[in-house]
């Protein structure tokens, strides 16, 4: 575990806006900015902010062990702030986890339940959101980066056909989301979220910008920070979404990428990994020797699940692949840390990081050969559900770390606490601003864990699992729900069998307890199939009902993995 000092800190800093000169954004290959209106300007640099700003950075698949490679992360928002333990994404996929970041609810009420049609994108009811509920409190709004999946190819909600280049949701005052695509290949600012040298972004939803020849990971960081000094100058505080896409697998290939590998069936096997500058390149080889799944080895697989149950062991070309993905997420990872160290830098020279609340934190965890899964997400055990989660200022101690959970549907309650607005809709997370400045409650409430249902998995894991797809008409399109408390996780699958871990002895999560429970163990898995029974359809405070005593944890006495 990390040493985090501690040091006091006051409460937010309520100071003068600085009137500081607007320098230009990175240089694009094409097309020049349009002249949207910006409301954030202005020259009444005399006039008091009232409000913190907030900056909340996200990045796409990173495991909560993975902030070891991301020093400046850890120093200037871990020790200069608090670190969240206990980080989840109840649904560890892109677009459901994001969707609950911005409304602050569980899948099952939000409804985006996969990356693909006839979900991700245009099924997203962004009518009332994060964005709308700070705009109204008097924020300046700004999305950069990846926003839904399928934002640019798939129609704009509402639509049955046609493309989202130009569509701007509802709450955005500044609206820089990069396109997944959707323009012509023949169009001069063709570019792609996942192309990590060829990225476009929305221009207001006017126009558009191409970063040809340009790592996104820095552009990011530069226009992040160009953001910032142009805010700076208004009295008016700011919401900045940086929304990075690393270490999510992208293109170009490059030479090191280990693509297919034989598996011991003889299948062949893809590996994906995202694409880096030279400069950081094996940076990592010393420091890392395999990949953190690569030595799990369950020595009984019988007692899981047989979707689990039908995945091979790795071999060493797998093994190797899995070493290789690992490194080169670790160098993106680290280009990503030095855009939050300038986003830091920008911050503090400008007069506003101690008016400033900035969040670090990913969309879903990551597998890298646990539970035999070469690589993927969305399934509900520690390296797909854990999620890094660190912030600093808006009147936080430093160095301190809390141990309460904290999931995806929390953001939206606690940064509406920070700005003193209202959702404007039922939210099922709560604030946990009080937690963060004042220290744990106490692990008092479940995380619900939802799975999309097998079709989802297979085409969106990497791993490949051999799964059926459920019926179409089948009313709950979630495969897999399950329990998270502090010690265990229970999880109920459609096929009729259950998963239950006591991660207190079996942190790998190896012993299926469900399989062959003990007298002891049977009565707690029943304990904890009543409790997804009053959350498996909970709406607002009912997903924020008090776990039973023997299932809560007292402050200070968390178990952390």
């Amino acid at each position: 575990m990390l040493v985090l000092r501690r040091i006091a800190m006051g409460g937010v800093v309520v100071a003068m806006g600085l009137a500081v000169a607007q320098q230009s954004a990175p240089s694009p290959t094409a097309s020049a900015r349009s002249s949207a209106p910006d409301v954030g300007a202005s020259s009444a640099s005399t006039v008091l902010q009232t409000k913190p700003n907030v900056v909340m950075i996200i990045v796409d698949d990173m495991r909560a062990d993975d902030l070891q490679y991301m020093a400046n992360t850890r120093q200037l928002l871990g020790n200069e702030g608090v670190t969240f333990a206990n980080s989840f994404s109840p649904y560890p996929l892109c677009c459901p986890a994001r969707a609950s970041i911005l409304v602050g609810q569980y899948t099952h009420n939000h409804r985006v339940f996969s990356v693909a049609p006839p979900y991700a994108f245009p099924s997203f009811n962004d009518g009332s959101t994060l964005a709308t509920a700070l705009q109204d409190a008097g924020y300046s709004t700004i999305m950069l980066g990846k926003y839904l999946n399928g934002y640019g190819t798939l129609p704009e909600p509402g639509e049955e056909t046609g493309r989202s280049v130009h569509y701007v949701p509802p709450g955005w005052t500044d609206w820089r989301a990069s396109l997944d695509g959707g323009l012509p290949a023949s169009h001069p600012q063709w570019g792609n979220t996942y192309n990590y040298f060829d990225t476009t972004l929305s221009d207001q939803g006017v126009g558009f910008i191409n970063y040809e020849g340009r790592y996104q990971s820095n552009v990011y960081g530069e226009l992040s920070a160009s953001i910032i000094r142009e805010r700076a100058a208004s009295p008016t505080p700011f919401f900045l979404y940086a929304s990075y896409a690393a270490p999510h697998n992208g293109e170009p290939r490059e030479p090191d990428d280990l693509r297919w590998v034989q598996r011991s069936d003889g299948r062949m096997v893809e590996f994906r990994s995202p694409a880096r500058p030279n400069g950081v390149k094996n940076v990592f080889d010393g420091m890392i020797n395999s990949a953190p799944g690569a030595d799990w080895t369950d020595p009984d697989i019988t007692d899981k699940p047989e979707y689990l149950q039908s995945l091979l062991p790795t071999n060493d070309a797998e093994r190797a692949a899995m070493l290789e993905v690992t490194r080169q997420r670790a160098e993106a990872l680290l280009v990503v840390d030095r855009q939050v160290k300038r986003t830091v830098d920008a911050l503090r020279a400008s007069g506003e990081l101690g008016r400033t609340l900035v969040i670090f934190t990913s969309d879903n965890g990551y597998f890298l050969g646990e539970q035999q899964i070469r690589q993927g997400k969305i399934l509900p055990h520690e390296p797909s559900l854990r999620t890094p989660l660190l912030m600093r200022g808006a009147g936080l101690p430093a160095g301190e770390v809390r141990y309460d959970p904290f999931m995806s549907i929390d953001f939206a309650p606690t940064i509406a606490a920070v700005a003193g607005a209202n959702m404007g809709v039922p939210v099922d997370g709560r604030s946990m601003l009080g937690v963060a400045r004042r220290g744990d409650l106490g692990w008092r409430r479940a995380v619900l864990t939802e799975t999309g249902s097998r079709n989802v998995v297979r085409n969106t894991d990497e791993s490949g699992l051999p799964l059926d797809a459920v019926d179409a008409g089948e009313p709950d399109a979630r495969w897999a729900i399950g329990i998270r408390t502090d010690r265990y996780l229970y999880v109920d699958l459609a096929s009729g069998e259950e998963e239950l871990y006591d991660l207190a002895t079996d942190p790998r999560q190896y012993d299926n307890l469900a399989a062959s429970p003990t007298e002891e163990q049977t009565s707690l898995l029943q304990l904890m199939r009543e409790q997804l029974a009053l959350m498996r359809a909970c709406q607002a405070a009912e997903c924020r009902v008090r776990l039973p005593d023997e299932l809560a944890t007292a402050p200070g006495q968390s178990i952390v993995n």
